[in-house]
């Protein structure tokens, strides 16, 4: 009797090593087949800003991927890839607003450009990251004249298209733009101005010698635009998900880097290389 205790008790202990061993074995040296729970997700910005449908980026499009990695769970920051020289000064707006009401951290990686609308889309996540040679800035508005307009009102117009209940109502159907349309249209221009200063004002920590130079509507490398305050760090796509990890305190090593994208009005996730 007392040999088989020994036999039962060697018997146990030999299944809890074997046992210990396989945990170990699957859960410690294994690590790298457990997939991580923690995601980071990169939506990009690309090409024109603008409310057609046909090419571009849409608002409702970044708006919809916003949604979706803001309802994600295991997201824990997005990184906006923008590549984009602006747009429509409405549709900017929009993509502005859906990114500043995204409660996770948000950061941007500006490839080669971030200008105009693309940079106040910009300026509403909680960080700026862009190579030393992306172009960012041109702060302000323009308006674009469907026909030629002449360089003053000295100049007859070709052509008389409409009568108007108003002064203003006609300046964009005739081929024409007298001193009084000229002081109209730079009024409208610059209360645009204004909101997109005010934008930039509230976002970014930047001098007021300095917004008075980026009134000016240029633009600006990011190695001048970190010193201006424009950007808060040089680096490129890798070293933006870096600081999304930090902001979100998570580990990389612990993190899946995904890229979300719109196809036939479903988001659809995929996996992301850090190089």
């Amino acid at each position: 009797m007392e040999k088989r205790t020994k036999i039962l008790i060697a018997a146990i202990l030999i299944a809890v090593l074997l046992g210990g061993a396989g945990y170990g074995y699957f859960f410690v040296y294994n690590e790298r087949w457990r997939i991580p729970g923690n995601k980071i997700a990169i939506i990009e910005l690309e090409g024109e800003i603008t409310g057609d449908t046909e090419g571009g980026t849409h608002p409702e499009t970044v708006r919809k991927l916003l949604i979706r990695a803001e309802e994600d769970r295991g997201v824990q920051a997005v990184v906006l890839r923008i590549n984009s020289g602006g747009g429509t000064a409405g549709a900017s707006w929009e993509i502005y607003q859906a990114v500043k009401r995204v409660e996770k951290p948000v950061v941007v990686s500006i490839g080669d450009i971030g200008a105009s609308g693309a940079y106040l889309v910009a300026v509403a996540a909680d960080e700026i990251v862009a190579t030393p040679m992306s172009m960012i800035g041109s702060i302000g508005a323009a308006l674009e004249f469907p026909f030629d307009i002449p360089v003053n009102e000295s100049k007859e117009a070709e052509e008389f298209s409409a009568l108007t209940s108003g002064e203003f109502k006609d300046v964009f159907t005739d081929y024409r733009l007298n001193e009084s349309e000229r002081r109209y249209l730079g009024e409208r221009l610059a209360i645009v101005l204004e909101v997109f200063l005010q934008c930039v004002t509230e976002q970014r920590n930047i001098s007021e010698e300095n917004m008075t130079i980026l009134a000016k509507g240029g633009w600006y490398t990011g190695e001048e635009g970190l010193r201006m305050g424009l950007v808060d760090k040089l680096g490129n796509l890798d070293d933006a998900i870096e600081e999304a990890a930090i902001r979100a305190h998570i580990s990389l090593e612990d993190t899946r880097v995904v890229s979300l994208r719109l196809e036939d009005s479903k988001v659809i996730e995929e996996a992301y290389s850090v190089r």
